[in-house]
This record gives C-alpha cells, structure tokens and sequence, in this order.
C-alpha cells in the first residue's frame, strides 16, 4: 500500500463513519468525537467558507481535514486534522493540509491558524514542519488540565 496514490475527494455524508471510526481508532474522547462530527456536517453545508476533505489510498480510508474561512479577518482555520495510525507517515497529513490551504487561499485567506494539545509532540513536530509558527498557549483549552497551542501560518503576499 505505501505505494499507492493517495485521492483526495470532499466530503460526502457516507464518510461519517469511516470519519468516526479513526477518530476512535486515534483514541479521541467521544464528547470530542461528537464535536467533530457536528462540525463535518455543518462545514459540508457551507460549500462557500468551509470545507471537508478526506483522502483515501487505495481503498483504505487514510483520514480527514476541515476547514473554515473568516472573512472579518481573512484568516482560515483547521478544525480537524485526522490520519488513520495504519496509514501515517505516507505524505496524507501533507496532503490534506495543502488541500485545505489550496481551498482558503482561493477565498483570499492571508493565512491559516490550527490548535492541537500541549501534550501531541507528533501533531506539535507536523505542523512545524509545514511551516506552521508557534504563536501561543492557551490555558485550559481542552480541559481543565490540558493547555493548547496555536500554530501559525502566514501565506507569501503575491
């Protein structure tokens, strides 16, 4: 399978629950699981500032990504960005991210943001290697005992 291409595709309401199934399957809390499928549905809904991506490779459904545009601002953010561990480290990560950032830019974002746990050393590693700048700490973001962090990213003025 490392081979095979990797596709790409919008989201479809048959995905749902191959959407759930890896958030189960990366260990999501369910009351954070519910929150993403709510947040899928209603971005599948708003074709215009939000969208929904998943990727496949071969037949294996690999992960997701969601994404909104802020007009007010012109800043875009990831909701949700989620690969199936059997199918990591093959470029799916990277390949989402720059559909979602494919999708905001032809919105006229000037950049994208994303929040992950202090604690994801993996997603924290990631999002810097696409380069993503730390910007800051949020206290108690996830609970009472699990700070965020908020990466960066600015797009090259053209």
């Amino acid at each position: 399978m490392p081979d095979e291409l990797i596709a790409i595709e919008p989201y479809r309401s048959e995905h749902r629950e191959a959407i759930a199934a890896v958030l189960i399957n990366v260990g999501w809390e369910q009351r954070y699981i519910d929150g993403q499928l709510l947040a899928v549905e209603q971005f599948a809904m708003d074709a215009k500032d939000a969208a929904v991506f998943v990727a496949h490779q071969g037949a294996v459904f690999a992960g997701y990504i969601s994404v909104q545009f802020y007009l007010w601002n012109r800043l875009s953010q990831i909701h949700g960005l989620v690969v199936d561990p059997s199918t990591r480290r093959r470029g799916i990560a990277t390949s989402l991210v720059a559909q979602a950032e494919r999708f905001v830019r032809n919105r006229g974002a000037r950049g994208i943001y994303v929040d992950t746990p202090v604690t994801n050393t993996g997603a924290r590693a990631f999002y810097t290697r696409q380069q993503y700048q730390q910007d800051y700490i949020m206290t108690a973001y996830y609970d009472v005992d699990l700070d965020g962090v908020t990466y960066l990213k600015l797009f090259d003025r053209a």
